[in-house]
């Protein structure tokens, strides 16, 4: 170990990173901030915030669902109700007032940004790649595309800083159970996680495990998914289903880049207008062949764990007919991933 290596490996250094990374993200964050006006009925988190406000009066807010078409976005409930429940405890600590939610939640956001940062920094560092710590932290943390979730106060970041703790503890055998639990309230937040599952319910995959611990990681998992989703699926599953595979069915005409492989893929427009699901999933086929491609590399071992997190979250964002800046920030974090050995 060189020198500059040893030195950057110290826990003192480290600190001192850290602690840098908490002051200037923090500059910046909070120096581009926008008050409640701006997302006032204007945003997502808005809606999202009304959806948490509905389900702490006990209504179901996932039924509205039934009144679309599966393809334009009227503003649905379409995470799980584990994002909600959390705003909901956001809003009872927040004087239960708009603006006073904006601020909370703003925070929450910038210390899941930092807490990526440290973990990226862990990840590398615990591989003896002290330079690439260093450099993964500061990519994610100060990136446009990190810096404009924040902005609009998008709940990718969190999610994401669920999934790198995740990814950090899935190394660590004594630990690994942390891992998939991690997993599961990421994807509580937001689902696009999904794309990594393999790495956690392949076991050839998630290796070093013994069948037993296995099952009861992945009971685990599928305990912290499904829990929080009962009351909805019980009221009312086929709004519950819809409203979450809802992603998969829209269409691209109000995403930020009206692109999309409806004209290619899509016989005509009354087929893509009717009322079945499946049809309206067919040009998201660039996609999952792109996905599935990514994971006979990783059964094939060509490629490492840490390189297809890279690859199916890269190709969920380039291959995707509906188009938002928040799906770069998946990709932002893990960069560098494909440099980490295998071990």
């Amino acid at each position: 170990m060189t020198r500059m290596s040893a030195v950057i490996n110290s826990k003192a250094f480290a600190f001192i990173f850290f602690l840098m990374i908490f002051i200037l993200a923090h500059r910046v964050v909070f120096s581009i901030d926008k008050d409640a006006d701006f997302y006032f009925k204007n945003e997502d988190i808005y809606y999202e915030y009304e959806t948490a406000k509905q389900i702490q009066k006990g209504k179901n807010p996932y039924l509205r669902i039934l009144e679309g078409d599966m393809l334009e976005n009227d503003k649905y409930s379409t995470q799980l109700p584990h994002y909600y429940n959390f705003l909901s405890f956001v809003r009872n600590h927040s004087n239960k007032n708009f603006s006073g939610f904006i601020e909370s939640f703003r925070f929450i956001l910038f210390l899941a940004q930092v807490t990526g940062g440290i973990f990226i920094f862990l990840i590398f560092r615990r591989q003896n790649a002290p330079f690439l710590s260093i450099c993964g932290s500061i990519f994610y943390v100060f990136n446009v595309w990190t810096l404009n979730s924040i902005i609009f106060l998008k709940q990718d970041v969190l999610a994401i800083g669920l999934l790198l703790i995740s990814l950090y503890f899935m190394r660590n055998e004594k630990y690994k159970t942390l891992s998939y639990l991690f997993y599961g309230l990421s994807l509580g937040i937001k689902y696009i996680g999904i794309f990594i599952l393999p790495i956690y319910a392949v076991p050839s995959i998630a290796r070093n495990l013994p069948i037993k611990k296995f099952v009861f990681n992945i009971t685990l998992l599928l305990f912290v998914l499904i829990i929080p989703s009962i009351p909805y699926i019980v009221d009312d599953f086929n709004s519950f289903m819809r409203s979450i595979i809802f992603s998969a069915t829209r269409s691209p005409s109000d995403s930020e880049i009206i692109y999309g492989y409806s004209g290619l893929f899509v016989a005509s427009s009354e087929s893509y207008s009717d009322s079945a699901i499946l049809p309206k999933m067919v040009p998201r086929v660039p996609l999952f062949i792109s996905i599935i491609f990514a994971f006979l590399l990783l059964i094939i071992k060509k490629i490492s764990r840490e390189t297809y997190v890279f690859l199916s979250l890269l190709a969920f964002a380039i291959f995707n007919s509906v188009i938002f800046p928040q799906y770069i920030t998946w990709i932002t974090p893990f960069a560098l991933f494909p440099l980490l050995n295998e071990k």
